[in-house]
């Protein structure tokens, strides 16, 4: 699993990841009116919220590697605190931010697609607040989360 090599690889084993419970995403999901990815679902009911240390924006700054390093992986409750705030600050309403990178731009998901379909994976987005700007970045949470196991 990408996420659990990720933990290995990114984080230190004296800070353990944040568990989360299914409960815990069921109100991600009703209070936006969807079904998180299965993908990002199962990696975190798994192994939980990983806390990347500086070393993986060290080696992307340092290898000048064309990727947002992640910094922080959002509770359920904060993936809501978060949404809703960044919303009020220009981040397209149709975004759902569940991580964000050491500069506070956030990474996302679209809503609207898992509004409409069975939501096994959906594309991942980085909302730069300095130039209010959303770009593509991975087509699922498997894949961006195996770009950084792949450095």
């Amino acid at each position: 699993m990408s996420l659990a090599r990720f933990n290995e690889q990114w984080t230190s084993p004296a800070y353990p990841p944040d568990r989360v419970m299914e409960p815990d995403l069921r109100l991600v999901e009703e209070r936006f009116g969807l079904r998180l990815p299965d993908d990002y679902r199962q990696a975190i009911l798994i192994v939980g919220l990983p806390r990347p240390t500086i070393a993986l924006l060290n080696t992307v700054v340092e290898r000048r590697l064309d990727l947002h390093a992640v910094g922080n992986f959002y509770s359920p409750a904060e993936m809501i605190e978060q949404t809703l705030g960044w919303g009020k600050a220009g981040m397209p309403e149709h975004l759902i931010a569940f991580a964000c990178d050491d500069l506070g731009n956030q990474f996302c998901f679209d809503s609207e697609r898992l509004r409409s379909a069975t939501a096994d994976s959906a594309s991942i987005w980085f909302f730069d607040h300095d130039f209010n700007t959303v770009d593509l970045i991975a087509s699922s949470f498997t894949d961006w989360i195996s770009e950084f196991c792949d450095i």
